[in-house]
């Protein structure tokens, strides 16, 4: 099964599961969570903090451990990887649970930010928006290169984007619109720096 259609297919299950187990906004009044998401340390929120830190160690090691460049030789061409003697599995395996690991530390801090729950809002389209921040941050969706600081711009842009058009008034779709329109300029744009 293409690894795209097996996370979308278990994008809208667990989105259903979370409708079916907590089926409207759930306040949360735990102390910790409420914490986690109101504090400031030197007048930076804390998830701010924390999400900086989780970059820079995702940075680090893409970019200088021996795992990182396996994982960009796989993301690039996998039969490639393989024969060459990598642990191409192994390394699939590893990336897709830290990758769920990354994601669930997101949404907590999602909640904790907003001290509440909900499934049928909450992170909505979230994936369009990362799939946007990766591409025009750099990283080609054909894989092989990883751009992780040119990802958090990317996200920065989409987060001001989305401010901005919200401050104007304008609905939600207008915002998905602008998005689709930012995705093609970006994947016209790589190619033709890649031509």
């Amino acid at each position: 099964m293409q690894p795209i259609v097996a996370t979308l297919a278990l994008l809208v299950g667990i989105r259903g599961l979370a409708n079916v187990l907590v089926p409207q906004l759930t306040e949360f009044r735990n102390p910790t969570l409420i914490t986690l998401g109101s504090r400031s340390v030197l007048g930076l929120p804390l998830v701010v903090i924390i999400a900086a830190v989780l970059t820079a160690v995702v940075a680090f090691v893409v970019k200088r451990t021996i795992f990182g460049r396996q994982l960009v030789a796989v993301g690039g061409n996998r039969a490639a990887a393989k024969l060459s003697g990598l642990p191409v599995r192994r390394i699939l395996v590893t990336v897709y649970v830290l990758s769920g690991l990354l994601a669930a530390v997101a949404g907590v801090l999602a909640t904790a930010r907003l001290q509440a729950s909900d499934p049928t809002s909450l992170g909505l389209l979230m994936e369009l928006s990362a799939i946007t921040a990766v591409v025009v941050g750099g990283t080609p969706l054909t894989g092989g290169r990883v751009r992780v600081l040119g990802t958090v711009m990317g996200a920065l842009l989409i987060q001001l984007l989305q401010a901005t058009l919200i401050k104007h008034n304008l609905p939600q779709s207008w915002t998905q619109m602008v998005q689709a329109v930012i995705i093609l300029a970006a994947v016209y744009a790589a190619r033709g720096r890649k031509k």
